[in-house]
C-alpha cells in the first residue's frame, strides 16, 4: 500500500523557480525521449503546489496537455525539437532536470598527460580511490573487479550505489550515446541553461527510492502492465498533496515509464528548489544522538568530508534526502 507523502517544504525557498521542467532524455532519435512541465500554482494555504501542464513522448498525442504548437514539422523530440521546446520555455523562472550525465568522468575530461589510476593526482580521481573500496566493499560481487574505473564513473557514482541508489554508470555500459547527448544539449543550450544553477541532473529510480521505498521502484519497472500503471497511478496519487494534473490526463503518464520518468524529474526539480537540497550532505542519515560503540563507522561520512566541493565541477545527481534527515 502506498501512503499519501507529507512533504516539507519552503514557503519561501531560495531556489525560486515557478517552471519545472523534466526530461527523460533517450537516444537522438528522439522515439523515447519524454517531457513534462510543472507550473507551480497559488494555493489557499502557505503549501506550495505545481500543476502538471503538459507531459508526452511527441507533439500532438491526445491528452498530454496543452500543445504549443512548436514542434517545428517533426512530432518526436529530437535534438533541433527539443533544444527548440527548451529555448521557447526557458525563463528565469524555470529550471530544467534531465535524466542523464551532465559531465563526463575525471579521466574523460583530463587534458593532463596519464600516469595511470594508481598514480594519478587528480584530486577526484584520488578521492575515488581512497574512499571507493570502503564503499563499495559491502556490494562488490567480483572481488578482482577493480574498486573505481574514473573513465566510467564519476564521484556521485560511487556515493549513490553505497547507499543503494543504483545509479547507473555515468559511461558504463549502453550510456554513452546518452552521456554524448546530454553533453551536446548543454553546451548548444548554454549560457540559456547553467549546471547547478537552472539545470540540473536527476535520476528518477532514485527519487522513487527515496520517496516510496526500492521495492515500489522495481515493481513498477518489471514489467509494462496493468499492474505497473496501477503503481504508477498510485504514487502520483500519493503526491496529491504536491502535484495536481491539468490538461493532462493520468493515462498518458502511467502507461509510458518516459513520461512517467520526466514528470518524476519535473517534481524533482521542484523539491530540490523547495527543499533546500545541499548536494552530498543530502546523502547522510540523521545522526543517532546515542550511537552505539560496537557499531562499525559508515565510511559515508568521512567520504563526503573529504569530497569538498569538488563534486560541483564533476557533477551531481540530485535526489531526495536520506529518510531521517528532517526533509522528506
Amino acid at each position: 500500500m502506498i501512503r499519501p507523502i507529507e512533504l516539507s517544504l519552503a514557503t519561501s525557498p531560495a531556489r525560486r523557480f515557478t517552471r519545472f521542467i523534466g526530461v527523460a532524455l533517450g537516444g537522438g532519435r528522439g522515439k523515447t525521449t519524454a517531457v513534462a512541465r510543472l507550473e507551480r500554482v497559488e494555493t489557499e494555504g502557505d503549501a506550495p503546489r505545481v500543476r502538471l501542464a503538459e507531459a508526452r513522448l511527441r507533439h500532438g498525442h491526445r491528452g498530454s496537455g496543452e500543445e504549443g504548437g512548436e514542434g517545428g514539422g517533426d512530432p518526436l523530440f529530437r535534438d533541433e525539437v527539443l533544444v527548440a521546446y527548451l529555448q521557447r520555455w526557458v525563463s528565469d523562472d524555470t529550471v530544467v532536470a534531465i535524466d542523464a550525465p551532465l559531465t563526463l568522468p575525471p579521466c574523460i575530461r583530463c587534458p593532463l598527460a596519464c600516469p595511470g589510476v594508481q598514480a594519478c593526482t587528480v584530486p577526484v580521481v584520488a578521492w575515488m580511490r581512497k574512499h571507493a573500496p570502503a564503499l563499495h566493499a559491502a556490494r562488490r560481487s567480483d572481488p578482482g573487479k577493480p574498486a573505481v574505473t574514473p573513465y566510467t564513473q564519476r564521484a556521485v557514482d560511487v556515493l549513490l550505489t553505497h547507499v543503494g541508489l543504483s545509479p547507473r554508470e555515468s559511461l558504463g555500459q549502453g550510456m554513452g550515446p546518452l552521456a554524448a547527448r546530454a553533453a551536446y544539449l548543454r553546451r548548444v543550450l548554454s549560457p540559456l541553461l547553467r549546471l547547478h544553477e537552472n539545470l540540473i541532473e536527476v535520476h528518477p529510480p532514485a527519487t522513487v527510492t527515496r520517496l516510496f521505498g526500492a521495492e515500489v521502484e522495481h515493481r513498477h519497472r518489471r514489467s509494462d502492465s496493468e499492474q505497473a500503471w496501477e503503481l504508477r497511478k498510485r504514487m502520483l496519487t500519493a503526491l496529491d498533496s504536491v502535484l495536481a494534473f491539468d490538461f493532462v490526463w493520468p493515462e498518458v503518464v502511467v502507461r509510458s515509464p518516459h513520461v512517467f520518468d520526466a514528470v518524476i524529474a519535473g517534481v524533482t526539480a521542484f523539491l530540490w528548489a523547495h527543499q533546500g537540497w545541499q548536494g552530498p550532505l543530502d546523502l547522510q542519515p540523521a545522526q543517532s544522538a546515542a550511537p552505539s560503540e560496537a557499531v562499525t563507522p559508515d565510511p559515508l561520512r568521512a567520504a563526503i568530508a573529504g569530497l569538498e566541493d569538488r563534486w560541483l565541477e564533476d557533477g551531481w545527481i540530485w535526489v531526495p534526502p536520506a529518510p531521517g534527515g528532517g526533509r522528506v
